[in-house]
């Protein structure tokens, strides 16, 4: 290690923070001390990001193949997916063609069926239309071995107006993880010691000293990775500013530059997505969690959302006209999902802008999109289509579409065998995730994907 080397390391171990960054920046500079000994991460961060309603495996499917029914699969085909032929959902992530997986075909029996498997679609299991939460979710799970502020953080929209549901994430068994729909209560669940309590005057110092703190640690730092600090120097910022923005309109004189329509404060679920996932890439480029989950819509009470820029119905009735092959709600379906993707490229693109070891965030960081009630609006997760972007060094995202065989075929494999991939990527090899279906072959249902290994 030469001299510069070691004075950085030197330096980020031996910062001393102000009474904020204490805590919320910690987790960053370690990061950024094992980077400047030339340590690579030994997990990936992990987005999951859950869409109601079912997804129908068409509206996955590349325009340039023939589309072959679930009963007519009868072995493992890989194709290459290309940019000009993804499907109007997959169209916004085009530019990632080649950072992404489409899986089709993967049973999901295990979880039962019906408008939602809730807790199950992350936990593959049967929760009986929400009822039961038999074990932790592979994204606490995930969350929990990285020592970070926040095991796991979980975001969402719901048709209920309530800041705060419970739907599809949990700590354990029977202990289901809080999901913030309220885009400000997110945001002070998430930055609580500065965003909320206290004096604005003892907040103002606190952020102050959080500015300052990340001042001085950039000044020691190189071009690549002062660029993870700058974005969350802008971070706080951004907190200052609406911070100053609350209490002026409590004050009754409203800053010119505040809007109403403010995407944190809006009604419309089309602007509170967008927060969402604004939050959820602040929070896994800041470090203070490792793994985030947006829940758009997810479980019976939940799913029936009006998004009103894009579709002139609800999901609860959308769901049942595509069923009967209704062309309008189909295109509806594929313009909202096709927004979940265009904000799923936005936090790609913030995530490869920022400088990682010899690449970028990206290449360490996998999204995982697939909706709770797998493949159709009543479902009986027959198969239940995923898509896999980002990197990691242990899996293989490199721009493919794989279709499994139905059940029985040869080379079928269960839900169990996704999340048994995603705990491979993190480091933390399972042969066995979730409940596991009767009478079924163990490689059927056990250990990773070996199609999506590096």
């Amino acid at each position: 290690m030469n001299d510069n080397n070691l004075a950085r390391r030197r330096f980020l171990r031996g910062l001393t923070l102000g009474i904020g960054g204490a805590t919320y920046l910690t987790p960053m500079l370690q990061s950024l001390a094992l980077a400047a000994e030339g340590v690579e991460r030994k997990s990936p961060r992990f987005l999951f990001v859950l869409e109601g309603n079912g997804l129908p495996p068409a509206q996955l499917h590349p325009r340039n193949l023939p589309f072959v029914p679930r009963d007519d699969r009868k072995r493992l085909t890989s194709h290459r997916l290309e940019a000009e032929h993804l499907p109007t959902s997959l169209q916004p992530v085009a530019r990632y063609v080649d950072r992404m997986v489409v899986l089709q075909g993967i049973n999901g029996e295990v979880c039962g069926g019906g408008h939602s498997t809730s807790h199950g679609a992350l936990g593959a299991y049967n929760t009986r239309d929400g009822k039961v939460i038999h074990d932790a979710t592979i994204d606490y799970v995930l969350g929990r071995h990285a020592k970070t502020v926040f095991e796991q953080v979980v975001l969402g929209i719901s048709a209920q107006d309530r800041d705060v549901v419970f739907n599809c994430s949990a700590t354990g068994p029977g202990q289901s993880a809080a999901t913030f729909c309220n885009p400000t209560a997110a945001y002070q669940r998430i930055f609580g010691p500065i965003a909320a309590g206290g004096s604005p005057r003892e907040q103002a110092y606190l952020l102050d000293y959080l500015k300052e703190d990340i001042k001085t640690a950039r000044r020691s730092l190189p071009t690549v990775q002062a660029g993870k600090l700058d974005m969350y120097l802008e971070a706080y910022e951004n907190i200052q500013v609406r911070n100053r923005r609350v209490k002026e309109l409590a004050d009754g004189n409203p800053l010119e530059a505040y809007e109403p329509s403010d995407r944190f404060r809006s009604p419309l679920p089309e602007d509170r997505l967008d927060a969402h996932f604004e939050l959820a890439t602040t929070t896994l480029v800041s470090g203070l969690s490792d793994v985030v989950t947006i829940a758009s819509g997810v479980g019976f009470r939940h799913f029936n959302i009006q998004f009103s820029k894009l579709a002139g119905q609800s999901k609860h009735p959308m769901g049942h006209a595509i069923i009967a092959g209704d062309k309008g709600a189909i295109a509806e379906a594929e313009a909202i999902r096709a927004y979940h993707f265009q904000l799923i490229a936005r936090t790609m693109d913030k995530l490869a802008s920022i400088p990682e070891g010899d690449g970028s965030m990206l290449d360490n960081t996998v999204i995982v999109y697939l909706s709770d009630s797998a493949d159709t609006h009543h479902t009986r997760c027959l198969e239940w289509p995923y898509v896999l972007l980002g990197g990691s060094p242990r899996l293989k995202l490199d721009g493919r579409y794989l279709v499994y065989p139905d059940r029985g075929q040869a080379g079928w494999r269960t839900v169990n065998t996704i999340h048994n991939s995603l705990l491979y990527a993190a480091g933390l090899p399972a042969d066995s995730f979730g409940h596991l279906m009767k009478g079924i072959a163990g490689d059927v249902q056990m250990g990773p994907l070996q199609e999506v290994l590096a």
